[in-house]
């Protein structure tokens, strides 16, 4: 009798230690950079802008995109265009970012306002980020212009 109790007391610890074993975890425990973080820089890519169709190319252009809060960034676009129809810098500021599976996505915003030369603009720009190429579609609707300029960019960060 004694050598089943001796048996079974160690059939019981040994099916305890092996629900209680394990086999190693598949988390990755190291926290994530915010999106805005994630994101922020500096960039240089061709810009393509067209108005009621006639399309202009600029090439070397430079974008910044600044990390406002972890998941809020503001994005500098460039000054660009001939006088008299010449556009300065504009900064888009409060726009949302969010991370899916390693694409950052920049939530569509509109924004609205008015230039130190006094002229308003309506700014409408959504964006992606993703292995390190930025993104960006915007509508820009730009003093008393009938048509807005719809412009796109695909640009890469720029070496320091």
């Amino acid at each position: 009798m004694k050598t089943i109790k001796t048996i079974f007391a160690t059939m019981v610890a040994v099916a305890s230690m092996l629900s209680f074993t394990s086999c190693g975890s598949d988390d990755n425990d190291a926290p994530k950079a915010p999106a805005a973080k994630s994101i922020e820089g500096t960039y240089k890519g061709d810009m393509s802008c067209s108005v009621m169709g006639e399309a202009s190319d600029y090439e070397d252009m430079t974008f910044t995109v600044t990390a406002m809060s972890d998941a809020n960034v503001s994005i500098t676009l460039p000054a660009f265009g001939e006088a008299p129809m010449a556009l300065p810098s504009i900064t888009a500021e409060g726009l949302e970012v969010t991370e899916t599976d390693g694409v950052y996505t920049i939530k569509q915003k509109e924004i609205k306002g008015t230039l130190s030369n006094g002229k308003e603009y309506t700014l409408i720009i959504a964006g992606s980020c993703q292995n390190s190429a930025l993104t960006l579609n915007y509508n820009l609707q730009y003093g008393k212009m009938p048509m807005p300029m719809i412009c796109s960019v695909t640009a890469a960060p720029k070496v320091k």
